[in-house]
């Protein structure tokens, strides 16, 4: 872990004029104190800068992927490679494995506007380690209407993109509920068995909550620290736009390794 984290610095500091700025002088990474006492880089960090400033190589930038509506969330468009794209694919495969989904698994994707690129990924995502996937997206729909859909395809998985859990999704009779950052929805007293994802705008995936549990998130993909019962972010195979020390808005405490419990989750 500690190469890791020294050669992503070193990186970092080589080829995004952001991590210069922040840093100084080049530091030097022997053991995780001194990680660990880097500063921190916030959403204000990259407000303050133009896009070529943030990433390590602008013509690398093959999938441009759209600025969220709240531009105080991430205030830039988000870019990523080819690399990039596939360490996230990596990283889904990861969280469905740790729900013990079987492969073949159908799921239902049921979303609203605001929501829809990024469940669209989520379909992706799914279709690319094969399993079936639909996508509905609400909009003036009658609960009658969302209960036939569901009962029409039959779906192993549901997952929700959407602010709330509405009542119908712990009537549908499917098994299997994934949800995005509904970390305080208490659903014990269903069959479901819920899932939840934690996700940030900025980085995609993180972690997946398994019920009556923490959230397990991959530490070969993520070095997690809670500062003050604030979460800070290292990705640790984000070479195009490093996130070093990311403070999120979000509190929570780490829990073991590769495992962490989330109290309470800002805007993102």
């Amino acid at each position: 872990m500690l190469d890791r984290l020294k050669e992503l610095v070193e990186y970092a500091f080589d080829s995004v004029p952001l991590y210069r700025r922040i840093y100084g002088s080049k530091p030097s990474i022997s053991n995780k104190e001194n990680f660990n006492s880097l500063p921190a880089v916030t959403i204000g960090d990259f407000a303050s800068c133009d896009i070529q400033d943030v990433i390590s190589d602008m013509d690398d930038a093959g999938i441009i992927l759209p600025t969220v509506q709240n531009k105080t969330i991430f205030p830039l468009p988000r870019l990523e490679s080819s690399y990039d794209r596939d360490i996230r694919y990596e990283i889904f495969y990861y969280l469905i494995n740790q729900a013990d989904i079987p492969s073949g698994c159908r799921f239902l994707i049921i979303t609203d506007n605001a929501h829809s690129y990024y469940c669209g990924e989520i379909v992706n995502n799914l279709l690319y380690y094969g399993y079936p996937a639909w996508m509905m997206i609400l909009r003036d729909h009658k609960i009658d209407e969302v209960i036939t859909w569901i009962s029409r395809l039959d779906p192993d998985c549901l997952v929700l993109g959407l602010d709330y859990i509405p009542c119908w999704s712990t009537k549908s009779g499917v098994e299997n509920l994934f949800t995005i950052n509904q970390y305080n929805e208490d659903l014990s007293s269903t069959s479901l068995r819920h899932f939840d994802l934690y996700v940030l705008t900025e980085l995609s995936w993180i972690g997946v909550r398994l019920p009556g549990e923490n959230y397990i998130y991959p530490p070969d993909y993520f070095y997690i620290e809670s500062v003050n019962s604030i979460l800070s972010i290292t990705a640790l195979e984000s070479w195009l736009q490093p996130f070093i020390r990311y403070m999120t808005m979000d509190r929570g405490q780490i829990t073991g390794n590769g495992r962490l419990s989330v109290t309470y989750i800002g805007e993102h």
